[in-house]
């Protein structure tokens, strides 16, 4: 059987159903995975799947995977990738695979996978590649139980949060999984919630899996303004991320709608934030402002949680809407959670999110733009192009290069996961934005023909 390398992403694995993906070969990275763990018989092991209409076989694969090697399975069936992360801390297990595609469409399905509570990604999904590959996988016998953690889950989760007052809140769910967990979260912390699209459909019939785009969120903007509701949240598909519209129903990017959160950490004493590259100067002059600190981590959930750790931060997040809090309990990427605790902060204010965050200096930021660039070529075009502002810049080098200016920034990096570099510029007015945009495109393009030919 061959084993398709491109489907070992850099954060997950990740294919179409039917020719990258098949039940045989899930059967194969999940044996392998539980021979990287040395000695797996009676190794525990959490499987949970998303909604998607291959992930029941998918899953059942895994689990015969996994017990092929000796591991013993803790099924806890249909389930958000963050309940997965979160049995695994509550059941003291030794791994865990979520079975999903996270927000791609609903021909994907793959898996997420964890080495006890630490993420699993970069080289250690190339060696299980290598694993899979080679096929010498260990041989036991294992068993297999279902629980349901669901219970302890909202215990915990509820626990966490305390809402001054009822937000109105109306919570699209996307068909997705965070159906199972968000609505009954938020109505147990005392939220006043509305829902669209909360019928369980691996399909997607109703919204992109994705949920952070203008098109996917017009339903909720419109149902939003339709209800005179405080603030709208939508939820991608496997659960682990959130977009919001404030009560106007604008779309609010991750890199403003934190700043609530982070407004009630900061007025708790908490100084220490973290955020990765492609963040807005606004915010880090809020939190700045505020005499706290935003330190900055390369793109990626592993490098954000590794910067939490080293500062001790209370939270990070990514611009891509995944955020993480310093808690003992939830201490990954949970959109319900994320959702919880941005209700709590807005009914401890007698401001909007709107109000809230334009109190944050104006800044304007460009779309990403992505321009293709072979493997081989796009680190040293990135670096090079870095080089022609040096002598004139100061440049954040923590992932690509964050090239400052008087009135704004432009960051050019490689992709992790695919053959292109990523740009982004941001300006304090439109004019400053283009014209920031305009050089660093002329420059990219030049060394790109210069280093590629």
């Amino acid at each position: 059987m061959r084993i398709p390398s491109d489907i070992f992403r850099a954060y997950d694995i990740r294919g179409t159903v039917g020719d990258q993906i098949t039940p045989d070969i899930i059967r194969a990275i999940a044996r392998a995975y539980a021979t990287r763990l040395g000695e797996p018989q009676g190794k525990q092991i959490v499987v949970g799947r998303d909604l998607r209409e291959s992930s029941l076989e998918l899953q059942q694969a895994a689990m015969e995977g996994l017990m092929e090697a000796g591991c013993h399975v803790i099924d806890i069936g249909r389930a958000p990738t963050p309940l997965v992360y979160f049995a695994i801390g509550a059941y003291r297990a030794d791994g865990g695979l979520a079975i999903t595609a996270s927000h791609k469409p609903p021909e994907f399905n793959g898996m997420k996978v964890r080495e006890g509570e630490w993420p699993f990604y970069g080289e250690q999904l190339q060696e299980l590649y290598r694993l899979t590959a080679a096929g010498d996988f260990a041989s036991g016998q294992g068993s297999c139980e279902q629980r349901d953690i669901y219970d302890h889950y909202f215990e915990i989760a509820a626990g966490q949060v305390e809402l001054e007052r009822p937000v109105k809140v109306i919570l699209d769910l996307g068909n997705g999984a965070g159906t199972l967990t968000a609505p009954t979260l938020l109505k147990r912390i005392g939220a006043d919630v509305q829902t669209l699209f909360e019928e369980p459909d691996g399909t997607f019939p109703n919204r992109s899996p994705d949920p952070l785009s203008t098109a996917a969120i017009r339903p909720l903007a419109e149902k939003v303004l339709q209800t005179g509701s405080e603030i709208g949240i939508a939820i991608d598909a496997d659960g682990d991320r959130i977009a919001v519209v404030d009560h106007t129903g604008e779309m609010v990017w991750p890199d403003k709608y934190v700043m609530p959160i982070f407004r009630a950490l900061l007025e708790k004493r908490y100084k220490d934030f973290v955020t990765e590259v492609r963040c807005s100067q606004s915010l880090i002059d809020y939190v700045q402002e505020r005499d706290g600190t935003l330190h900055m981590a390369a793109c990626g959930y592993p490098f954000i949680l590794e910067q939490m750790r080293k500062t001790g931060a209370a939270m990070g997040f990514e611009t891509t809407g995944h955020c993480y809090f310093h808690n003992p309990y939830i201490k990954f990427d949970d959109a319900s959670f994320a959702a919880a605790r941005m209700l709590e902060s807005i009914s401890w204010s007698d401001q909007s999110l709107r109000e809230i965050v334009a109190e944050a200096p104006v800044y304007y930021t460009s779309e990403e733009a992505r321009t293709e660039c072979p493997d081989e070529h796009k680190f040293v075009v990135a670096e090079k192009v870095a080089q022609t502002y040096a002598a004139d810049h100061e440049i954040i080098t923590v992932d690509g290069a964050r090239i400052l200016f008087a009135n704004g920034w432009a960051l050019i990096r490689a992709s992790n996961t695919g053959e292109e570099l990523v740009m982004r510029w941001e300006a304090n007015s439109p004019e400053g934005r283009d014209e920031i945009g305009e050089e660093l495109v002329r420059r990219v393009e030049a060394i790109t023909k210069e280093v590629v030919g």
